[in-house]
């Protein structure tokens, strides 16, 4: 009787415009040559951006796709310039674009929450100072903020009685304002009665 083995190998994944853009929006390296021929090839080189670990991980991300699929999307994304072709250190990678960002941003502003379960007890002041050239960022950080409810203090400052150093630097990576923006956390606030009555917490 001839010998029976189980099929191990996992069927490709149709990624979708979101799924690419997601992994380009976190950092996930995307060698340009992969989609792209005459494009030098990309090798041992890459390890040297990365460790090695890192470079490995993250690449496992894009092997669960299609390739023929992905890179339609990357080409299609490209003539959005939703993506970039960049030179990383000689080598050209795919790259998500400020307005592919801000589209990210938009996917997920829907998604975005804070985890209300629950208070330790502090508060949590969001002071931003987001520069005039990037109106547009600084708009969507205003409207995420307003999204997961954070009280408005002043011009520029919010308020939070739940954690969201999470959701911040999200937004601090996804918008390029990682300077920008400053988290205080203290355990009491001036007319803390006041505050706890507007988010529940009397």
């Amino acid at each position: 009787m001839p010998k029976i083995t189980k099929n191990t190998h996992q069927p490709k994944i149709d990624p979708k415009v979101k799924d690419v853009l997601l992994l380009l929006g976190t950092g996930t390296f995307l060698a340009a040559s992969i989609f792209f021929p005459g494009l030098p090839m990309a090798a041992k080189p890459i390890i040297e951006i990365v460790k090695e670990s890192q470079y490995q991980k993250r690449q496992k991300e894009w092997a669960k796709f299609n390739p023929w699929r992905l890179k339609q999307i990357v080409k299609r994304l490209q003539q959005q310039k939703l993506v970039e072709i960049i030179d990383k250190n000689g080598i050209p990678a795919v790259k998500i674009t400020k307005q592919g960002k801000q589209k990210i941003l938009k996917y997920n502003l829907d998604e975005i929450e804070l985890d209300k379960t629950s208070w330790d007890g502090k508060w949590r002041i969001i002071i931003y100072d987001i520069f005039s050239k990037k109106r547009q960022e600084r708009e969507l950080f205003r409207k995420t903020l307003r999204h997961m409810e954070f009280f408005k203090l002043q011009r520029s400052v919010y308020l939070t009685p739940y954690p969201c150093r999470d959701q911040i630097e999200y937004l601090r990576q996804v918008l390029s304002i990682p300077s920008e923006v400053i988290i205080i956390t203290v355990s009491g606030i001036e007319n803390e009665i006041a505050y706890r009555q507007y988010f529940g917490l009397t």
